[in-house]
């Protein structure tokens, strides 16, 4: 699964890529990155997150610290 985040003004964009699948989520904030995730992973009947494998690589585009400092420790947790 490869993720793309993007941020203009206050509002994020995340694109999941899993194949040739491929939403896009706008997220008010960092910490709702795990709903986008849950959403994406129900709408596609994707098997759970641990079975997946290693996540592919993660873009980070005009986001600013914070947001991707949130977005890493929340992908760190889920392979913890």
């Amino acid at each position: 699964m490869k993720i793309t985040i993007s941020q203009q003004d206050k509002k994020i964009l995340v694109r999941f890529r899993h194949g040739r699948v491929v939403d896009n989520y706008p997220i008010d904030k960092a910490e709702d990155f795990l709903l986008a995730i849950d959403k994406f992973v129900k709408k596609h009947k994707i098997r759970p997150m641990s079975r997946i494998g290693p996540m592919g690589p993660i873009e980070f585009k005009n986001t600013s610290m914070l947001t991707e400092r949130v977005i890493r420790a929340i992908i760190a947790g889920l392979r913890f």
